[in-house]
This record gives structure tokens, sequence and C-alpha cells, in this order.
């Protein structure tokens, strides 16, 4: 059942874009809510990430990247990575995710970038607030 699951996750369109990181979208889900402290908003930038990811440094290294950081716990996960090419990979993988930039130089997620999601109190150049004048309000006090 798993070998068919992995054929299925496979399929253009579904959250995993190779068979090679036989890792499901939920699971890149998680994955991204360890190593980046909160997810997505936009699962799109996610699926953008990890095929980017992919091309950039292999489906290995990005296999290896997925189930290191579901190994790690809370206590470890600021620990670099034992393995060279999967740290580079974890700080890759971040950089897309907060920044938007997907493609170096191409911002193809720049809008659902996780920069603007964690900081509630920004928006991304020509993103307009909730009504006219939201700028001259003081931010909502986290109680």
């Amino acid at each position: 059942m798993t070998l068919g699951l992995a054929a299925l996750l496979a399929l253009p369109g579904s959250m995993v874009p190779s068979a090679a990181s036989a890792a499901s979208g939920q699971t890149w889900t998680m994955a991204t809510q360890i190593v980046a402290g909160t997810r997505l908003a936009d699962p799109n930038v996610l699926e953008l990430a990890v095929a980017a990811l992919e091309r950039e440094v292999g489906a290995d290294v990005v296999a290896r990247l997925h189930a290191a950081i579901i190994a790690r716990d809370a206590a470890s996960i600021v620990e670099p990575f034992d393995d060279a090419a999967v740290e580079a990979a974890a700080r890759r993988f971040v950089e897309m995710i907060y920044t938007g930039e997907i493609t170096p130089g191409t911002t193809v997620g720049y809008h659902q970038a996780l920069a603007w999601q964690v900081l509630p109190f920004a928006k991304p150049p020509s993103v307009c607030g909730p009504d006219m004048g939201w700028w001259t309000y003081p931010p909502d006090q986290a109680g």
C-alpha cells in the first residue's frame, strides 16, 4: 500500500513533486512547522519550495532533510544537522519559505512568504490593508 500511495502522491498537482522525496504534503507541512516554527498559509509555496530544493540539491538530500527534521525533538531542533548537505538544504529551505524567493532572483511566492505571516504589523508592497487608513491604527496587543 505504501508503494501505491507514493506513486499517487507523485502525480502532477499533488503536494509532492517527485516520488524520490517520498513524503506527503501533510508531513512536509509538519516538517515546516518544526523547522520554521509555524505553517505556511499557502500550500503552493511549500510545494514550490520542495520542488525547487530538489532541483537545487537533489531529491536524495531533500529526502534526508525531511527525515532529519521529522526525527528531531524540541530540545534538538535548534542544533545544526550533522550532515553538512542536509544542514545547507535546511537553511536554504527556511530561506525560501520565509522570503518567498523560491528560485534565486525570482520571488514567485513573495506575497505568500512566511515573513508576512509572522509579522502581522507588516504587509508586502502592493497589498492593501483591511480598510482606509489602517496604517494609522495601533497594532493589536497580544493579551
